[in-house]
């Protein structure tokens, strides 16, 4: 079975705080990880699970709730959330936070509104439970790891077309779409405008499926 790295949160909290902008996956990985391995022979898989786990830990502790914790292989930042009730949503494509005035302490108008649909309800996070889990540390060569990180890589190779078809599915970052709610969407869209009912557009349709093509490819849990 493979061996869990401890990479203490503090440590790795500093690093990304001091940290000029968000970091590399690899970056983290060489500056925090590979020191605690002490000479041993360590997959990468075990390291990128690690790393995770341990960055998922954090997001899921209320002790660590005033940080933003924004976690990608391409890109890692932990924040300060901004005070004096400056809106909190933050934008990865900018690394910066919107910092409009808030209505409610937290988001501003357009952000309240934005994610009105979803409050009080509970947003499945496959990614957030699977790396959550230590003992999925064991699935390295697992089919459905092979599946997310080809998505992964889909998503580097075609960030801005990515970036296009979650806003045409009406999703602001990749943090707030998953598996689940991207088929909602898609079927939402297709039943609006497919061809055999009144007000049907087949070049919408085409353009649904072109996106949905992309996106079903990245977001596999």
């Amino acid at each position: 079975m493979n061996k869990l790295i401890e990479i203490p949160k503090g440590d790795l909290i500093a690093y990304c705080l001091n940290a000029q902008g968000p970091v590399m996956e690899s970056v983290v990985i060489r500056e925090i990880v590979n020191p605690l391995c002490n000479g041993y022979p360590v997959t990468l898989y075990q390291k990128h699970f690690s790393l995770f786990h341990a960055l998922y830990s954090i997001k899921n502790d209320p002790a660590y709730y005033k940080y933003m914790v924004h976690i990608h292989p391409m890109h890692i930042v932990i924040r300060n959330y901004p005070v004096c009730n400056k809106c909190i949503d933050y934008n990865p494509s900018t690394d910066s936070f919107c910092e409009d005035q808030t209505v409610d302490g937290t988001y501003c108008a357009f952000h309240y509104n934005l994610y009105a649909p979803f409050k009080g309800r509970i947003i499945c996070d496959p990614l957030n439970e699977f790396y959550s889990d230590p003992y999925n540390i064991n699935y390295e060569y697992s089919d459905e790891l092979k599946k997310v990180y080809s998505g992964f890589t889909k998503y580097i190779i075609n960030q801005r077309k990515v970036e296009q078809a979650l806003s045409f599915f009406s999703f602001s970052s990749m943090e707030h779409c998953n598996k689940a709610l991207l088929q909602k969407r898609y079927r939402e869209l297709v039943k609006k405008y497919h061809p055999d009912h009144y007000h049907g557009d087949t070049t919408m349709i085409k353009e649904i499926n072109a996106h949905y093509t992309l996106l079903k490819e990245i977001f596999v849990v």
